[in-house]
């Protein structure tokens, strides 16, 4: 008998190929999104923020295995309305920071005796190598400001600012914070063209709720602001819809590879 799994499911890619590998390890995925029904066969749709419903819905739905694959914009907890439950969920973290409220969320889930599965695992077919995707790599220039970028994108991690840098001929054109990465490039674009995006993970981050994540529409909005080069952190990042990005980012001219550090010889 197939064993149901959760599913924390937002209206984006992400959420689909998640669900889609699920099926393929043999898991039946029953979807849990906030606020809206977004069409998967079995969903359960709860008021924003509703963490005591979560759990509620799990433990009726008998799950003990639990992905988190929908994304909740940070700024969406000053523009909406957030149920009780939530509201009392976060006003019992210190410091709302994004590393805080994983650890809750943890410490929520295993009390309920929830297993969370890494989303390495989950999307292992399509995480980054160490490599460059795209017809043409970088030229000597383009491998500074990755180098440079690479360290510039650790240290806001580690502090919780973001994720990822947009950089140019050493200098920093974009630091992502909550607006995202996407809007961080088109912003960066507002500045100058021919500019290289880092995308990394911070270290000890919870692999278990988010990884870096590009795709398709990254490479488009790239191309709308002019930049020229992604690299994400490699065995800790996903590339979506691989064949897709590749053919996208060559059309552009657009130049795409996993990375660790190091230029890749």
């Amino acid at each position: 008998m197939q064993e149901k799994v959760g599913l924390f499911v937002s209206r984006n890619v992400l959420s689909d190929v998640a669900y889609n590998e699920l099926k393929i390890m043999g898991f039946i995925p029953v979807a849990f999104s906030f606020g809206t029904k977004l069409g998967y066969p079995e969903e359960v749709v709860l008021d924003f923020g509703d963490i005591e419903g979560f759990g509620r819905q799990i433990a009726k739905c008998r799950i003990r295995k639990l992905v988190f694959a929908g994304k909740i914009e940070p700024s969406a907890l000053f523009k909406k309305r957030i149920s009780d439950s939530g509201r009392i969920f976060l006003e019992g973290i210190r410091n709302l920071n994004p590393e805080n409220i994983l650890k809750s969320l943890v410490s929520f889930f295993l009390e309920k005796k929830i297993e969370l599965i890494p989303l390495t695992k989950v999307f292992r077919r399509h995480i980054a190598k160490t490599k460059i995707y795209t017809e043409s790599g970088p030229d000597s220039d383009q491998w500074k400001d990755i180098c440079a970028g690479w360290k510039a994108a650790k240290a806001i991690a580690r502090c919780g600012i973001g994720q990822a840098v947009a950089i140019k001929n050493g200098m920093i054109i974009g630091v992502e914070a909550i607006e995202g990465t996407d809007n961080m490039i088109k912003r960066a674009g507002n500045f100058c063209d021919g500019f290289s995006v880092i995308k990394v993970i911070k270290s000890g981050q919870d692999v278990r709720f988010d990884l870096p994540t590009i795709g398709p529409d990254t490479i488009r909005n790239l191309a709308r602001a002019g930049g020229r080069v992604i690299a994400v952190e490699s065995n800790r990042a996903i590339i979506l819809e691989q064949q897709k990005t590749k053919k996208i980012a060559n059309k552009n001219h657009i130049i795409v590879l996993g990375f660790k550090g190091k230029e890749i010889r």
